[in-house]
């Protein structure tokens, strides 16, 4: 442990191919040791956000199942709106109720570090089981994404907030304050095995994988917001009297669905830096408080020490919360290529999931 408190992990220095990779130790972004989460003010409003963004969610979405219940609306088209937002509704109420709801109180319990040694650490394609200690069989089961299994499996260590009185706990990772859901069982996943050794790239690569996935499902979640729209449209003439879908409805539509094309075009320049460019470390300043938004991201603005010793300005615009908090936590900035003025680059914790854009200005 540092004097800081925070662990040091280790992670790739630099690299010019995520194949081939030379380790040393670094710091990361780690709950305090024996101390409630909810003792930073960034924890209590990432959670008040999406609690609230929640809640609005779940009334925007009830509003039009109301309405066609209400008036008696009937046709295809109004149909096809009312299951869309009723499916979208109850998702909204199941994750404040499940979800955001306890999350509440994992925040104010003490957060404790579990270092699972050989046997008490198993995996399947989904989940980790972690054995707890005690005379009776107790494993920590939680699903988590590939990357973070994979750095769990090289670390041999995660951070559990909780258990409260239903066994209901979150886990985090090194590094990460978005942590996974979990709970008590009295035995492990079936099918879980030994995770084995872990490559020292493989963090990475799945990561980027996880992008690529999500930016795929992001693009077609706008396209299929843009058909919606005209579906809606429809269901409003239908059932209102409104104007039938025109042109103007019909570049709007697609308009909106190419909104999701960028996604994908950010995701590929973060897998071709990590190919090709190197780490390098800067210090930074933050002169703002990391301002986070319900969706994982936030902002932020500072100041970077580039080679040589000039100063520059950086911008964390709508970037993952994993990585605002490692630099504000480490006032370090791990940057993929040549950091200069004007540049958009790509920034993360090296060997960890944790990827996004920052701007030198």
């Amino acid at each position: 442990m540092t004097e800081e408190g925070k662990w040091i992990s280790n992670v790739p220095r630099c690299h010019s191919d995520w194949r081939t990779v030379e380790f040393t130790r670094q710091r990361v972004y780690e709950p305090h040791l024996g101390e409630p989460a909810a003792t930073d003010p960034l924890e209590v409003e990432i959670a008040e956000k999406t609690r609230g963004r929640l809640i609005t969610s779940s009334v925007l979405y009830a509003l039009p199942v109301a309405l066609a219940v209400l008036f008696r609306l009937t046709g295809p088209a109004v149909w096809a709106v009312t299951a869309v937002f009723t499916v979208l509704a109850a998702l909204s109420v199941w994750t404040l109720a499940c979800r955001i709801r306890p999350l509440g109180r994992l925040l104010r319990m003490p957060a404790a570090v579990l270092t699972p040694g050989p046997g008490h650490l198993l995996m399947s394609d989904r989940t980790v089981s972690i054995a707890l200690p005690g005379p009776q069989p107790r494993w920590v089961v939680a699903r988590m994404p590939r990357s973070k299994r994979l750095l769990l499996a090289r670390e041999r260590r995660v951070f559990m907030l909780g258990p409260d009185a239903r066994g209901r706990l979150v886990l985090r990772v090194p590094g990460s304050i978005i942590g996974q859901f979990g709970r008590v069982r009295t035995a492990p996943t079936p099918g879980s095995r030994d995770p084995g050794e872990v490559a020292p790239d493989a963090v990475v690569i799945a990561f980027v994988r996880e992008l690529r996935l999500r930016a795929a499902l992001v693009s077609t979640a706008f396209l299929v917001a843009g058909a919606f729209v005209w579906v809606l449209a429809e269901a409003g003439a239908e059932a209102f009297g409104f104007p039938r879908p025109n042109g103007v409805t019909a570049v709007f539509c697609v308009a909106y669905a190419l909104l999701g094309v960028a996604r994908p075009v950010q995701v590929r320049s973060i897998a071709r830096a990590v190919r090709t460019q190197p780490w390098t470390e800067l210090g930074v300043t933050l002169d703002t408080p990391v301002e986070p938004h319900a969706t994982g991201t936030g902002n932020a603005m500072g100041r970077v020490t580039l080679p040589g010793g000039r100063v520059a300005r950086v911008r964390f615009g709508r970037q993952p919360l994993d990585l605002l908090v490692n630099v504000r936590e480490t006032q370090r900035l791990w940057v993929l290529g040549v950091p200069e003025r004007g540049r958009r680059l790509v920034a993360g914790v090296p060997g960890h999931p944790v990827l996004g854009h920052v701007r030198l200005d």
